[in-house]
C-alpha cells in the first residue's frame, strides 16, 4: 500500500487548485445572479391578457366573440418572433374557432369563443409558446354563461346586497333595492344599472308596487316616495309618521291599498296612493304586520309579523278579532278563491288550508326545518306556478298549492325574488360564513 503523504501534490500546487476552484465559484455565482434561468427571465420581460375582462356575463350558448385576442407583449423590446398559441375550452363545454396560431406584428393572436352549458364559470385557455417549441405561459380567462332551468351561484356579485324588489309584469319593469340605492334591470336579468334621482330617493328600505303599476319605496328616515311613469320621476308621499320615525315597512293588499308600519307605531294604511292615511285599531300594532288581504265579503285578513297570529276585522281595520289557528303562523297568503294558507311554525314548517275564512285548518305538508327570523316572499306565482319558499331550507313547488312537489333544498337560501320575466334571484345567508356576496340565478322554461 503507498504512503498517502507520497500521493498529494506539492503544497504550491495545492494552493493554486484552491484559487482556481475559488475563481470558478464566484464565477458561476455572479453568472446565476446575472444570468438567471432563461424561462425565469422570459416571463420576466413578457406580458399576456385578454383583450375581454374576466368575470363578464353572457347566457350560455352564445359568442363571447369571433374575435377573442390575447395579447403576448414584450416589455423589454419589439417582439421580433412571433409566439405560437394554443387555445382550448377548459371548463363549460364550449368551442373555439381556432385552436392553433400565431401572433401577428403587434403580438396578438386570434380565435373566436362560443360558450356551452355544462358549467355557469365558463373558462378559455392560450398556452403560449415560442417558435422552437418550448412551453412559456399559460393565461385563464373565465366568464358566466347563465343558463336555462339550473340554478347559476354567482359568488362576490354585486347585487348581494339586495334587499327588496319589485316587478311590474305590465311594463316589464323590475326595480331593486342594494345597499339603500335603486337599481333597474337591463334588458338581460343578470344586469342592473342604478337609477339617478333626486337626493331624496337615497338611503331606500323598502319597496313595493301596486296593481296600477306605481311604485313605491320608503327611506329609513320615513319618507315615502311614488313613481307613475315606472320609475323615471319620484315625488313624496305624505309621510305616514309625521312625528318622525325610521324604517318604515310597507306592503300592498290585493285591494291596491298602501299599508305601512313602523316600531312602536300604529298600523296605517292608503287608499289614495299616500295623499292621506288611515289608522287601524289602537293597540292592535303592537304586532306589527306581514301581509293584508281583503276577502271577498268585504273583511281584511292581517298576519302579524312580530310573531305570530292572524286578525280579522270586518269595519276597516277599525277592530280586529285573532282567529284561532294551529301552531304559530308566520306567513299568510289568500288566492283569488279566498283559499287561506299560513305556514306554521310548530316543531317544523307546516303549511295548513282554509276554506271558511279560518273558521277551520286543514294540514297540507310539512318541511322539518324549526324557524327563521326571515319569512319574506314566501308565496311567489309565476305564471300558472306557485313556489314557497321555506328559509333557510328550500323550495316547494305547486300548481294549485294544496299539492307540493321539493323543487330545491339550499339551508343557504334566505331570501327569494321574481323579476317580471319570472327569473328567480335567490339570496344567499349562511351565520357561520364571513362572505355573503352570493346570489343564485334561475331562469325557468316552464311557467
Amino acid at each position: 500500500m503507498l504512503d498517502s503523504e507520497f500521493l498529494k501534490p506539492p503544497k504550491k500546487e495545492r494552493v493554486m487548485k484552491r484559487w482556481v476552484l475559488w475563481i470558478a465559484f464566484c464565477c458561476f455565482t455572479f453568472s446565476c445572479d446575472r444570468y438567471p434561468d432563461p424561462e425565469v427571465k422570459l416571463l420576466k420581460n413578457y406580458s399576456f391578457y385578454f383583450n375581454i375582462n374576466q368575470g363578464q356575463r353572457f347566457f350560455a350558448g352564445e359568442w363571447v366573440s369571433d374575435s377573442v385576442g390575447f395579447s403576448v407583449i414584450n416589455n423589454k423590446a419589439y417582439l421580433k418572433d412571433s409566439a405560437k398559441v394554443l387555445f382550448e375550452v377548459v371548463k363549460g363545454g364550449g368551442q373555439v374557432t381556432v385552436s392553433s396560431t400565431y401572433t401577428n406584428k403587434n403580438g396578438v393572436a386570434y380565435t373566436g369563443w362560443k360558450l356551452g352549458s355544462e358549467s355557469f364559470v365558463q373558462t378559455l385557455r392560450a398556452n403560449t409558446y415560442d417558435l422552437s417549441g418550448n412551453f412559456i405561459n399559460s393565461s385563464d380567462l373565465a366568464v358566466y354563461g347563465f343558463r336555462t332551468n339550473e340554478w347559476d351561484t354567482l359568488t362576490n356579485a354585486p347585487e348581494a346586497g339586495i334587499t327588496g324588489m319589485a316587478a311590474d309584469t305590465v311594463n316589464k319593469i323590475t326595480l331593486m333595492i342594494k345597499n339603500g340605492s335603486l337599481y333597474t334591470q337591463g334588458e338581460r336579468y343578470y344586469i342592473w344599472e342604478q337609477v339617478q334621482g333626486p337626493s331624496i330617493l337615497s338611503s331606500l328600505n323598502d319597496i313595493e308596487v301596486d296593481r296600477n303599476q306605481v311604485f313605491y319605496v320608503s327611506t329609513w328616515d320615513g319618507n315615502l316616495l311614488k313613481s307613475t311613469d315606472h320609475g323615471s320621476s319620484w315625488e313624496a308621499c305624505t309621510r305616514p309618521y309625521p312625528e318622525g320615525t325610521y324604517n318604515v315597512q310597507m306592503s300592498i293588499s290585493n285591494d291596491n291599498s298602501l299599508w305601512v308600519n313602523s316600531f312602536n307605531n300604529h298600523i296605517r294604511y292608503s287608499k289614495d296612493q299616500g295623499e292621506t292615511w288611515i289608522d287601524c285599531g289602537i293597540g292592535f300594532s303592537f304586532y306589527g304586520y306581514g301581509n293584508v288581504f281583503k276577502l271577498k265579503d268585504g273583511s281584511l285578513l292581517l298576519q302579524g309579523e312580530s310573531c305570530c297570529s292572524i286578525f280579522r276585522s270586518f269595519d276597516d281595520g277599525l277592530t280586529w278579532n285573532e282567529i284561532t289557528t294551529p301552531g304559530r303562523p308566520v306567513k299568510l297568503y289568500v288566492n283569488d278563491k279566498d283559499e287561506i294558507f299560513i305556514v306554521s311554525q310548530q316543531g317544523s314548517m307546516y303549511i295548513y288550508k282554509s276554506t271558511d275564512y279560518g273558521a277551520t285548518f286543514s294540514y297540507l305538508y310539512a318541511v322539518s326545518y324549526e324557524w327563521s327570523s326571515n319569512m319574506e316572499n314566501i308565496f311567489n306565482k309565476v305564471g300558472n306556478l306557485y313556489y314557497v319558499l321555506i328559509p333557510s331550507w328550500g323550495i316547494l313547488k305547486s300548481t294549485d298549492l294544496t299539492h307540493y312537489d321539493i323543487f330545491w333544498i339550499n339551508s343557504n337560501l334566505s331570501n327569494l325574488f321574481i323579476d317580471h320575466n319570472g327569473v328567480m334571484i335567490g339570496k344567499y345567508w349562511n351565520w357561520q360564513t364571513q362572505n355573503q356576496n352570493t346570489v343564485y340565478y334561475r331562469k325557468n322554461s316552464e311557467k
